[in-house]
């Protein structure tokens, strides 16, 4: 039996579907199928239930699925090792990222990365939901917020510094409140992601007195940049990260309500997290990408610092 084909059954039984094992190599459906039948044959067992609607291993496919996935994966890694010693990294880098964080301080950098290594060709994966690593074949992910899975390695990019934000048209409106207390008075945007308050922002004084103030939100939503929009446009206030708005800070777009305070709507402490597997083995390409950001946000966000000030490369 060949290696490919046992690497094709381990994608199988994770993604429970020949099609998406398929777009993921690129190849027709039946090439998987083909291959995860003549596996059948080899070792005359029935690996997968198969119905028009599922797939589903057997209790046999199972068994030697849990044997064979991590000698799968750890002749995957001797392959790349073996070929990182002489090789530039090469290949695909797959990233996932939030869509606002990728929009302001990810994609910015890609091109100056890929001016470093043309041989790197890269997927990028935009979304707000958590997606599990090895399902789906993912390199590095960029996580924001509370990070609670102790599986994968982590590197902090930046910390989540918010600031409460509203347009000058807002406070000429509704009035600048005085004290975060008055913000129960005033139209509030909110975040409502798992691991942030959906109404509530603790607030932190020079002194170092915490409180705790219950908002009453005429907008609540997963996305960052909607509330941003939506603040831009003098609808509210809003909590935003520090590099989501400092460009806005800066024009006089915005305005920091509370700059004395600090200010957060997590429920831990929360992050801009740089993830990727943890494995005895990690892939050139993603030492280098690792480093690459690492460095960038050495001193904070990129796109958070003075418009003179260049990227380096």
């Amino acid at each position: 039996m060949d290696i490919e084909s046992l690497a094709m059954f381990v994608e199988t039984v994770r993604k429970r579907s020949f099609t998406a094992v398929a777009n993921d190599r690129n190849v027709d459906p039946t090439t998987v199928s083909r291959a995860i039948a003549g596996l059948e044959r080899e070792l005359k067992l029935r690996l997968f239930h198969r119905t028009t609607r599922s797939l589903q291993p057997t209790e046999a496919g199972m068994i030697y699925f849990e044997r064979v996935e991590p000698l799968v994966d750890e002749l995957r890694k001797a392959q790349l090792a073996a070929a990182d010693l002489h090789e530039r990294p090469r290949g695909v880098l797959r990233v996932a990222c939030p869509v606002s964080f990728a929009e302001l301080n990810l994609t910015p950098l890609i091109p100056i990365f890929a001016r470093q290594y043309p041989e790197l060709h890269f997927e990028l994966v935009l979304t707000d939901a958590p997606l599990d690593m090895v399902t789906e074949q993912l390199d590095v992910a960029i996580r924001i917020g509370p990070l609670h899975d102790s599986t994968l390695i982590a590197h902090k990019l930046c910390p989540m510094e918010a600031r409460v934000v509203a347009t000058p048209a807002y406070l000429r409106a509704h009035g600048q409140p005085k004290s975060p207390a008055e913000l129960a008075q005033h139209r509030c945007l909110l975040l409502a992601l798992p691991g942030f308050s959906r109404s509530t922002w603790k607030f932190t004084d020079p002194q170092g007195q915490t409180s705790d103030i219950a908002l009453d939100g005429v907008l609540h939503t997963s996305n960052a940049m909607a509330l941003k929009q939506c603040a831009l446009a003098g609808m509210g206030i809003t909590l935003q990260a520090r590099w989501m708005v400092g460009r806005e800070l800066r024009s006089g777009e915005l305005v920091d309500l509370f700059p004395a305070y600090s200010v957060t709507a997590a429920l831990d402490d929360a992050a801009a997290w740089l993830l990727y597997p943890s494995r005895k083995y990690v892939p050139q390409k993603v030492r280098v990408f690792v480093e690459f950001l690492r460095q960038q946000f050495k001193h904070g966000p990129p796109w958070d610092r003075p418009p003179n000030e260049p990227l380096r490369p």
